[in-house]
C-alpha cells in the first residue's frame, strides 16, 4: 500500500488549436487516386469507403484499402448533346471527362447512387459490396432524368430520404443543384429510385413548385455547400446572390417538411457570421451536439438561448465572398434557427409579412409579393404549409440569423467535422494549403492556437468530405488525389507528463499510476480523484518527498509519499 499525500499546485485551462501534421513516408493509412477525387462517402453499417473521381469510382476498406475500381470516362459526348449519344444526331462527339457530381449510399437496397458530368448529369445505381456491379441505368429517359450539372464549378449535394405517394413508402434523394447553362433549371429535386407508373428511375417526383419551374433561378447563382435531415426536416445550406445587378454572395439555409411532396413548406433563412456579416459565403459545414462544456458556454453567454448538449449545433466555416484570405467559424443552434424560421413563416401567413412592424419576409423567385393576414394559428394548423398558402418564403436581411466568428484565421478554411471528447468538443478544420487544425471549442468564446508547427502540407485544399471513421477515432481526410486515415489523437506518443500536458489536447492527459499519456477511456483508473490529468489544465502530479526515505525490498511497509497535485484533494491508500 502507498499512502498518498496530496498538496495543490497551479494549473492553467486554455482552449486551443493545434495543427495537425500529415506525416511522409506511410506512416498513415492512405489511397492515391489517379485523377483529382470530387467526393467520398462512408457506409456507415460496413466503415467501406466510396470515392468518386473524374473518371473512376472506387471502392475501399476501412484502412482505404482498394477493394474496387469502376471506369465511369472518358466518354464521348459533346455538351450540347441529348443523350444516346450513339445514334442520336449529335455531330463530333468527343472523349469527354467524367466528374463524379454525387455519391451517397443507399442503405435500403445496398446500392451506391453514382452522377456525373456526362450526359447532361445522368445517375446510377451499383452495388455497394460491388461497385462493378452494375444494378441500373439508362441513359435513354431524357431530361427528366438529368440530375447533376455539366459543369464542373457547379455544385450539388443530396441526401436519402423517403416519400409516401399513393399510400407507397418509396425511398427517395432530395438534391440540390447550382445552375449551368445547360442544365435543367431544378433547383431542388426529389428523385424516385425505382420505376412506377409512368416515373422511371432518378424522375423528379415533384413538378409543381416554383423551385423547380422557374427558369430565372439561375439569376440567384446558388452554390450548394451540405444537406441533413433531422427531426421530420430537410436542410440545404448554400450561398446565393439577392438577384440583382449585385452578385455579392450571402450564406442562406433552406428547410422543407421530409413528408411535404410539394414543397410548400420551403424557407431559407439567411444567416450571417462575424460583425458586419464579413464572413458572407459558407464554404462547408457539419452538424454535430455541442457537448456538456459548449453547451454551457452557449448558454451562459446570452446569445444563443439555452443550449443542450444533446440538442444539434449548426457549425459553418466561411470567408468573405472576395478575399479568400481570411476565413471564420461560426455556429448556430439549430433550435435557433427553427425558432426564426418558424418566425418568418408566422409573419407570412398571419402578419402580412411583418414583425414588430417591420418587413420580415421575402419571396424569392417569385415576381411579386404574396403574404397574407389570417389566423395565427394557421402556422400550427399548416406547419407543412399548403397550396392556398405562400412559398417559398425567405428572410429578409433585416432578420438574418447573426453569429459571432468563435474562430478566426488568416487563409480559407475549406472543411470542418466535430466531435466530442469527456464533455469538450473539438472541431477538426481543414484549409485550401492541406493544413488540418483541431480547434478546442469548449471554451466559447476565446479559443486560441497552441503548439503550432509548419505541417507537412500537400498545398492541395482539404476536401469538403471530412469525416470519422465508425469508432470516431480516426478522421479522412481528402485531399485532391489522396485520402489519408488519421489517429484524432496522438497522446501514446509523449513519455512523460510535462510533455502530454504541453499537447494542450483535450483528446490527452496523464495516466498517474501507469505513467502514461493516453485518453481518458484508455486510462483504467482514470475515474478516481486524480487519476488521470487533463492536458489542457498544464498540470502534473509531483513527488515531494518518500517516508521513509530507504526501504528495502524485502520488507513490507506501508509508505508515505508526499505529493505536489494540480487539485485540492484529501490523502487517500493507492494500491
Amino acid at each position: 500500500m502507498l499512502s498518498v499525500h496530496v498538496e495543490r499546485g497551479e494549473g492553467i485551462s486554455a482552449p486551443a488549436l493545434a495543427l495537425l501534421r500529415l506525416l511522409p513516408g506511410g506512416e498513415f493509412p492512405e489511397f492515391t487516386s489517379e485523377t483529382p477525387i470530387n467526393n467520398v462517402v462512408q457506409d456507415p453499417r460496413t466503415g467501406r469507403v466510396y470515392v468518386g473521381a473524374v473518371n473512376a469510382i472506387y471502392q475501399l476498406d476501412d484502412a482505404l484499402t482498394k477493394e474496387q475500381k469502376a471506369e465511369t470516362g472518358p466518354k464521348k459526348d459533346r455538351r450540347t448533346c441529348t443523350p444516346p449519344i450513339n445514334g442520336s444526331p449529335c455531330r463530333d462527339p468527343v472523349d469527354t471527362n467524367n466528374t463524379n457530381k454525387l455519391l451517397l449510399v443507399n442503405p435500403s437496397n445496398n446500392s451506391l447512387i453514382v452522377c456525373g458530368s456526362v450526359y447532361r448529369g445522368i445517375c446510377s445505381l451499383v452495388h455497394l459490396s460491388n461497385i462493378n456491379q452494375l444494378l441500373y441505368y439508362s441513359d435513354s429517359k431524357g431530361e427528366r432524368t438529368y440530375v447533376a450539372s455539366i459543369e464542373d464549378g457547379v455544385s450539388v449535394v443530396g441526401v436519402m430520404s423517403h416519400l409516401f405517394i399513393s399510400g407507397n413508402n418509396f425511398t427517395v434523394f432530395l438534391v440540390g443543384k447550382g445552375y449551368g447553362s445547360l442544365d435543367s433549371s431544378k433547383l431542388i429535386s426529389t428523385r424516385i429510385l425505382q420505376n412506377y407508373g409512368e416515373w422511371v428511375a432518378f424522375e423528379s417526383v415533384v413538378e409543381a413548385s416554383t423551385l423547380q419551374a422557374r427558369a430565372f433561378v439561375h439569376k440567384y447563382l446558388h452554390d450548394f455547400r451540405y444537406t441533413f435531415k433531422d427531426q421530420g426536416f430537410v436542410y440545404f445550406l448554400f450561398s446565393r446572390t439577392m438577384g440583382g445587378t449585385d452578385n455579392k454572395n450571402f450564406t442562406f439555409i433552406s428547410r422543407l417538411c421530409e413528408e411535404d411532396a410539394n414543397y410548400y413548406s420551403y424557407t431559407e433563412l439567411q444567416l450571417n457570421c462575424g460583425p458586419d456579416n464579413r464572413f458572407n459565403k459558407v464554404q462547408a459545414a457539419y452538424v454535430a451536439s455541442p457537448g456538456k462544456e459548449l453547451a454551457r458556454s452557449l448558454s451562459e453567454s446570452g446569445s444563443y438561448g439555452n443550449v443542450l448538449s444533446w440538442d444539434k449545433v449548426l457549425f459553418v466555416v466561411a470567408s468573405p465572398d472576395e478575399d479568400e484570405t481570411e476565413s471564420a467559424l461560426c455556429l448556430y443552434p439549430l433550435n435557433n434557427i427553427n425558432k426564426r424560421i418558424v418566425e418568418i413563416i408566422g409573419a407570412c401567413y398571419s402578419s402580412s409579412g411583418k414583425i414588430i412592424g417591420k418587413p420580415a419576409v421575402d419571396i424569392p423567385y417569385l415576381p411579386d409579393d404574396l403574404c397574407i393576414t389570417r389566423d395565427k394559428d394557421i402556422v400550427t394548423q399548416y406547419k407543412c404549409g399548403a397550396d392556398f398558402l405562400p412559398s417559398p418564403l425567405a428572410s429578409k436581411p433585416a432578420f438574418a440569423l447573426k453569429a459571432e466568428a468563435i474562430y478566426t484565421r488568416k487563409g480559407q478554411l475549406t472543411a470542418v467535422a466535430i466531435a466530442v471528447e469527456h464533455d469538450h468538443t473539438i472541431a477538426f478544420l481543414g484549409n485550401s494549403v492541406g493544413e488540418l487544425f483541431k480547434l478546442h471549442v469548449s471554451g466559447y468564446p476565446y479559443p486560441e492556437v497552441y503548439n503550432r508547427g509548419p505541417g507537412d502540407t500537400t498545398g492541395d485544399a482539404v476536401n469538403k468530405n471530412l469525416f470519422f471513421d465508425t469508432s470516431l477515432s480516426h478522421l479522412y481526410i481528402t485531399t485532391k488525389k489522396k485520402i489519408t486515415k488519421v489517429p484524432v489523437q496522438a497522446c501514446d506518443l509523449k513519455k512523460d507528463c510535462q510533455s502530454c500536458a504541453g499537447l494542450r489536447d483535450p483528446y490527452c492527459g496523464w495516466c498517474v499510476l501507469e505513467g502514461r499519456c493516453t485518453r481518458r477511456s484508455d486510462c483504467r483508473r482514470a475515474e478516481e480523484r486524480n487519476g488521470w490529468l487533463w492536458s489542457p489544465k498544464q498540470q502534473c502530479v509531483k513527488i515531494v518527498s518518500f517516508h521513509p526515505p530507504n526501504l528495502s525490498c524485502r520488507k513490507t511497509q506501508q509508505v508515505d509519499i508526499n505529493i505536489l497535485c494540480p487539485c485540492r484533494c484529501p490523502a487517500s491508500q493507492v494500491d
